[in-house]
């Protein structure tokens, strides 16, 4: 079973009802990707590239601990209610291998586990500063 040591990118993807709500990538050479707010009503559908130092998964890591990891695989939540989620989120890690999660679920019904929910909080909250500052470079400001 990997660790969070080996974990070398992340990433992870939002879709609501068919349409991208959040992408985010990051890595641990300073890759980072942005796209999304990850709100229902999401209409940002630039995607930003960059690098930063220090690398931002730095800090999403945090958010992470090996006994999550035991529990990678795919998950669909019952009695869905509202527009359709699918909440993917990838590992790639040091030896090659890449496994992650995947969670179906409604928007206005039961979601992810917490600990999921933190991680990708983590994500938006750690490319924030960053994705503000690539919108306004490029007067996407919204």
């Amino acid at each position: 079973m990997p660790t969070v040591s080996e974990i070398q990118a992340i990433h992870i993807t939002l879709e609501i009802d068919g349409n991208n709500a959040l992408f985010v990538l990051l890595a641990t050479d300073g890759t980072v990707n942005r796209l999304g707010t990850g709100a229902v009503d999401n209409s940002e559908t630039s995607l930003f590239i960059g690098v930063t130092d220090p690398p931002l998964i730095d800090e999403v890591m945090k958010s992470l601990n090996d006994e999550m990891l035991e529990h990678m695989g795919g998950y669909e939540i019952p009695d869905q209610k509202g527009a359709s989620c699918l909440l993917t989120i990838g590992f790639q890690f040091s030896g090659g291998e890449e496994n992650g999660f995947r969670f179906s679920y409604g928007a206005e019904s039961e979601g992810p586990p917490g600990e999921i929910i933190r991680l990708v909080i983590a994500a938006v909250e750690a490319t924030e500063p960053w994705y503000t500052e690539q919108k306004e470079a490029t007067n996407q400001e919204q």
